[in-house]
């Protein structure tokens, strides 16, 4: 008998809480893997990747709210943040949205808002397809095709086993993003993060505007900017505008509740921006000459880290400041 992805998923995870998981297997996180205690450095490093996991996945949250309540409204479906991989991980909701917006795109075509030849990609999917199966791989793997055909970049693409194991939860998230973004330009109703996206590019266009932004943005900036402990280098430009470690960002509330920074072609927390780009102190060392006074040396070497270690930010984020 073949068991599908999912259920081997249940099935180690009942493993591992009945403690079941083979130590030589390195499942347990304090042990290497020939099932000896790690050192106090091993362990220590597997605790800052355990904090920077942590981090992202918070940073992540968002993202993943706002996209799952776009793919409920565009789909007529249930889902949330905390079934989202579950309910997209067959391929076939991820196929009814490319329908949909191919069926967009086809009409922008026709009243000749879209002039450019569509595509020519055949999408079939199986709408039975259950999760972790191979037809759930094909369904995805079609997907995929169809968004590349309509323009995504392979960079902006997750891996099929990403969403079948649900071992990629950031890539998918970015994969989503994009393809509403190609939704938007046929028509499609966005999620706010790309409502906010545009919002910016018009703002960018214009010298002198003036756009209405929710209230208590910039008090929001500073708060988390002090609980960050870097609000020396946080300066506000303009409405939603700021110049952050000597760059310029867009900052903006998603749904008044969640403060995000434009990065590139996606988006972050501002707390986790911060976290990940102040600049730490330049560090100097001096080699001691034998027979000379301690003040007197020979400068050796600098550091001049710009950004944080992972071992700073997971032991800050934990309450250690250093």
């Amino acid at each position: 008998m073949i068991m599908d992805g999912k259920k081997i998923r249940n099935t180690m995870t009942t493993m591992r809480e009945a403690g079941l998981s083979r130590p030589e297997a390195g499942l347990d996180p304090r042990l290497t893997a020939n099932g000896a205690p790690k050192a106090p450095k091993e362990e220590e490093e597997c605790h800052v990747s355990q904090k920077l996991a942590v981090l992202q996945e918070e940073s992540l949250k968002p993202i993943k709210e706002d996209l799952a309540e776009w793919i409920a409204r565009t789909l007529g479906i249930e889902i949330t943040t905390d079934n989202f991989l579950e309910i997209l991980d067959n391929g076939v909701h991820l196929c009814n949205l490319a329908k949909i917006i191919q069926g967009k795109a086809e009409e922008c075509v026709m009243d000749g808002s879209y002039t450019e030849p569509l595509p020519k990609v055949s999408l079939k999917y199986r709408n039975n397809a259950t999760s972790g199966s191979w037809f759930a791989r094909d369904n995805t793997a079609n997907f995929l095709k169809w968004c590349k055909a309509f323009g995504m970049a392979d960079d902006q693409m997750f891996e099929t086993e990403y969403l079948v194991s649900h071992t990629g939860e950031k890539s998918v998230l970015m994969t989503i993003l994009e393809l509403a973004r190609i939704g938007y330009k046929f028509g499609l109703d966005p999620p706010n993060l790309i409502r906010m996206e545009k919002e910016i590019e018009k703002e960018e266009e214009v010298v002198e505007v003036k756009p209405a932004k929710p209230s208590g943005l910039d008090a929001e900036v500073r708060r988390i900017a002090f609980l960050c402990k870097c609000h020396d280098h946080v300066k506000k430009l303009g409405d939603g505008k700021y110049l952050i470690f000597g760059k310029v960002v867009q900052i903006r509330f998603l749904k008044n509740r969640h403060l995000m920074v434009r990065v590139g072609g996606g988006w972050d927390t501002l707390e986790n921006y911060l976290i990940h780009h102040r600049p730490v102190e330049v560090f100097e060392h001096k080699r001691l000459v034998p027979g000379e006074p301690h003040d007197v040396g020979n400068k050796y070497l600098y550091f001049k880290s710009k950004y944080k270690s992972h071992a700073q930010v997971a032991s800050e984020h934990n309450g250690h400041v250093h």
